[in-house]
C-alpha cells in the first residue's frame, strides 16, 4: 500500500523541464586561458587581394589590455581579447567544432565588444554549418560583426542556426585590414544549447 502510495504522490509532483546541456567548453573563460578552443589563422592575409606587403598576427590574450571595455567582464574573472598589437594585416581567432543533431535548432548567445581606429578593422563571432573552414567562415552569413574607427562597449549577441549536419563550428575572428593600427575583438559568456519550444519566437501566420 505504501508503495502505490508513493507512485500516486510522485505522479501528481510537477515535473520541471530539464535545463538544456551547455554544449561549449570554456566559452565563459574562466580557465584564465583558452583551453577548449583551437586557434587558427590565415597567415600571410590581406583583405582587399593586394600583395600583403607587411603581415602580422592575432594574438589570444587572457587578460587584454588594448581597447578595455567597461566592466572588462561581464561576470566571473576573465573575457577572452584577440588583438593585433603590430602594424600590419592580420586575421584569425578561436574555434570550436560541436557535435549536433542535424535539424534541430541551436542557439549561441554571449557578449562582444570591439576596439578599432579604421575601417577595415572587425571583431566577428559566428558559427559555421560543419567543420571548421577558414575561407567558408570568410563569406558565412550567419554571424555578428562589429568594425571600424569605434571603440564599442560589451554587446548582447544571440545567433541562431539548423544545422545540416551532424557537427557544426562555432568561432571567433578578428582582423586589421590596413597595415597599421591596433586591434582588440573581446569575448565573454559565449554559450551554445538546443533552441527549446519555449525559447522560439512566434512565426507569422
Amino acid at each position: 500500500m505504501k508503495y502505490i502510495l508513493f507512485a500516486l504522490i510522485i505522479g501528481f509532483l510537477p515535473l520541471k523541464p530539464l535545463s538544456a546541456v551547455e554544449l561549449l567548453k570554456n566559452g565563459d573563460f574562466e580557465t584564465g586561458n583558452s583551453m577548449g578552443w583551437t586557434y587558427w589563422e590565415t597567415y600571410p592575409w590581406d583583405g582587399d587581394g593586394f600583395p600583403v606587403e607587411r603581415p602580422t598576427h592575432v594574438a589570444i590574450v587572457i587578460p587584454g589590455d588594448i581597447g578595455v571595455p567597461s566592466p572588462p567582464i561581464i561576470s566571473g574573472s576573465f573575457s577572452l581579447a584577440q588583438e593585433v598589437v603590430s602594424h600590419g594585416t592580420a586575421r584569425g581567432g578561436l574555434y570550436q567544432e560541436v557535435k549536433v543533431m542535424k535539424n534541430v535548432p541551436y542557439i549561441l548567445t554571449g557578449y562582444t565588444a570591439f576596439y578599432g581606429d579604421d575601417t577595415g578593422d572587425q571583431a566577428i563571432i559566428g558559427i559555421l554549418d560543419g567543420a571548421w573552414n577558414a575561407a567558408q567562415a570568410l563569406v558565412d552569413t550567419n554571424k555578428n560583426c562589429l568594425g571600424g574607427n569605434i571603440v564599442s562597449s560589451w554587446i548582447d549577441v544571440s545567433i541562431t542556426i539548423l544545422p545540416t549536419k551532424d557537427v557544426i563550428t562555432v568561432f571567433t575572428e578578428t582582423r586589421q585590414d590596413f597595415p597599421h593600427g591596433y586591434v582588440a575583438g573581446w569575448y565573454d559568456n559565449l554559450s551554445l544549447k538546443p533552441l527549446s519550444e519555449s525559447t522560439r519566437h512566434p512565426q507569422s501566420q
